[in-house]
């Protein structure tokens, strides 16, 4: 790992982030169908919330993450509570639960329940093979590879109706690609940039996104083309915010602790919004002026209620996870070293049966 030590303002950013996603999350509730002048004040806001994503990924590749088993197991045994709780306000709330929900209950991380988590994980398992891409490549080496993973998932996905892996950048493959500009930042880039110049500039490629989306809605009504997490105009705005963020520095250690559930917070969001729902019934303000000043209330609950449970999980709840997960590591240790010799006997003794075929 390489120099700076974390700082409040890259965790402010976090916090900003995981607002962003919620707030942008909050419109689906919304239903299907909005008033027009409702789908475009929803335009205007995507264009800057749908950075948050993109903005994590490029967070983990500028600190990098490595594989800590017992650690990955403990994030594991986090996600599995929340999605347990989705489950719980889902059956109270008398929704349909069928044998796939459960499966996928408890196993999230694997059934791809929550994309960005799953994409995480495999990022992590895999971080000693792909860390050693910067370390082993020269700068124009990396800088090429860079060049040529932004044109083909990005560039080309940016100016066409679809994009060439199929899902607007919600996958493994587009979020490899940000953790490495992530560590192409950190390893060649430790300028001190002018913020108001950055922030001209993040506005500027804002207002073009936006002018792309508006153009392109009132031509066919159709939207989300240019500020998906695959467009080119997303990936530059957001490294332009974490830019601004990462040339600040300051200490805060209630922004530090809050920052520790934004994760929970994107995990147990998913059935909180349930909840809250129920007080705040958006659907019925679809076609209301009344529809985004009731979101600006709706995302905040979500938002603040997650962080306190989450808080109040980690005081209850913190030490037994991690001592769960340390042993859960050193079984699933063994367990990979008892497999390991019984793959190789296994292996040996079929060549040694080919070789005798052979022989005969």
């Amino acid at each position: 790992m390489m120099g700076k030590a974390r700082n409040s303002s890259i965790e402010l950013l976090r916090i900003i982030c995981i607002f962003c996603i919620i707030f942008m999350h909050t419109i689906a509730y919304g239903g299907e169908e909005l008033a027009f002048y409702n789908r475009y004040i929803q335009i205007v806001l995507n264009c800057f919330t749908n950075l948050g994503v993109t903005c994590f990924v490029l967070i983990s590749g500028y600190y990098g993450v490595r594989f800590q088993l017992n650690k990955l197991i403990k994030m594991d045994l986090m996600i599995i509570f929340y999605t347990i709780s989705l489950l719980v306000i889902r059956l109270a709330l008398g929704e349909d639960v069928g044998m796939m929900d459960l499966l996928s209950t408890a196993f999230p991380v694997l059934s791809n329940q929550y994309w960005y988590i799953t994409s995480y994980f495999i990022i992590v398992i895999l971080s000693e093979y792909i860390n050693q891409i910067p370390e082993k490549l020269s700068k124009a080496a990396f800088l090429k590879l860079l060049l040529v993973m932004l044109f083909l998932f990005s560039v080309v996905s940016t100016f066409l109706s679809f994009d060439i892996l199929r899902s607007e950048g919600k996958n493994v493959t587009h979020m490899l690609m940000i953790y490495l500009v992530g560590r192409y930042i950190r390893k060649y880039d430790d300028r001190e940039y002018q913020k108001r110049r950055v922030a001209l500039l993040l506005a500027g490629n804002l207002l073009l996104t936006l002018g792309l989306e508006t153009v392109l809605f009132v031509l066919t009504g159709r939207y989300s083309m240019f500020y998906r997490d695959c467009s080119i105009l997303t990936v530059i705005s957001a490294i332009l915010l974490f830019t601004i963020f990462r040339n600040m520095y300051f200490e805060s250690k209630i922004i530090n602790k809050i920052a520790t559930a934004v994760l929970a917070v994107y995990v147990f969001s998913f059935g909180f919004q349930k909840l809250v729902y129920q007080l705040i019934p958006l659907e019925e303000y679809a076609f209301s002026p009344l529809f985004f000043p009731r979101i600006c209330i709706f995302a905040p609950c979500v938002v603040i209620g997650c962080v306190l449970i989450d808080l109040l999980r980690q005081k209850i709840f913190g030490n037994v996870e991690v001592r769960l997960a340390d042993w859960l590591a050193n079984v699933l240790r063994t367990g990979i070293r008892l497999g390991k010799r019984i793959g190789i006997q296994f292996t040996d003794k079929v060549k040694n049966y080919i070789i005798l075929k052979g022989g005969i």
